[in-house]
């Protein structure tokens, strides 16, 4: 299924004739679709999705909203050797909200994408305005083994809330999108930048059916944030942005709306 499909099934207008891309940062330029005005998202998708996770999201949010694929991913460059790691990954986010001069953007991010909105945060605090995240996950070796078909089936089937069963045409379009590498990077992070603290306005969706969660990754929590509030989301799997999208709209139009506050007093 091409971009331009899911565009279509998720209800949003189809992109302009010809990707969006960025200009390189380390090699890679990054693909991306721009909707919208007024105060800057950027949303950031997870190691065995895309940027298309995010459609009934973006759909949604009273700004502009800008989703790119990750390095790797879709229609994003995809150099076999080239560097995606979560540093190369924040790198190219800061350098596609310079270049497009979003100025100061709400950060959402889920799966590894949660891990590079959460070092871009840190490291850049002036591009950030504020941060909603789901934990970066934890992905055992055995999820990654086996054709992409078997693994993008085995996650959205074993990871997601049990009610919630993935279309076979979007299956079929993930694994063509996805770099095996992405799927375990997230907790590749070392430990002098999980050390690193974030400062701006952060939001912590829980989902409570996500099997790539660890318990620890709550411990001393405020001291790694220090602006955090942690929301639970019963029945709701790893995918939070397809399984429960209006999750993440509430999330991202709260810290709008507080921005905004802030910016009036």
């Amino acid at each position: 299924m091409t971009t331009l499909s899911c565009h279509l099934m998720a209800g949003l207008p189809p992109p302009e004739v010809g990707r969006r891309l960025s200009r390189p940062v380390g090699g890679f330029r990054l693909a991306y679709d721009r909707s919208g005005n007024g105060p800057a998202v950027m949303l950031l998708h997870g190691g065995h999705g895309d940027r298309t996770d995010w459609a009934d999201v973006a759909v949604q949010l009273d700004a502009t909203v800008v989703v790119p694929d990750l390095r790797g991913v879709g229609e994003s460059d995809r150099w076999p050797h080239g560097d995606v790691s979560v540093p190369a990954q924040a790198a190219s986010v800061v350098g596609l909200i310079d270049e497009l001069r979003l100025g100061r953007v709400v950060l959402g991010g889920y799966g590894v994408g949660a891990a590079v909105a959460r070092l871009v945060a840190a490291r850049h605090p002036r591009n950030v305005a504020g941060l909603v995240m789901t934990p970066p996950p934890h992905v055992p070796a055995r999820a990654v083994t086996g054709t992409a078909k078997d693994i993008v089936r085995r996650s959205w089937t074993n990871w997601s809330a049990p009610r919630f069963v993935p279309d076979r045409d979007r299956l079929e379009h993930l694994a063509q999108q996805h770099d095996r590498r992405l799927l375990v990077m997230a907790e590749n992070v070392s430990p002098p930048q999980e050390a690193e603290v974030v400062t701006v306005p952060t939001t912590i969706l829980c989902p409570q059916l996500d099997p790539l969660v660890p318990a620890t990754w709550f411990d001393r929590l405020a001291e790694r944030f220090r602006r955090v509030r942690v929301r639970g989301l019963p029945g709701v799997g790893h995918f939070v942005p397809v399984e429960a999208p209006m999750a993440f709209v509430e999330a991202l139009n709260a810290t709008l709306s507080e921005r905004k506050d802030r910016h009036a007093t």
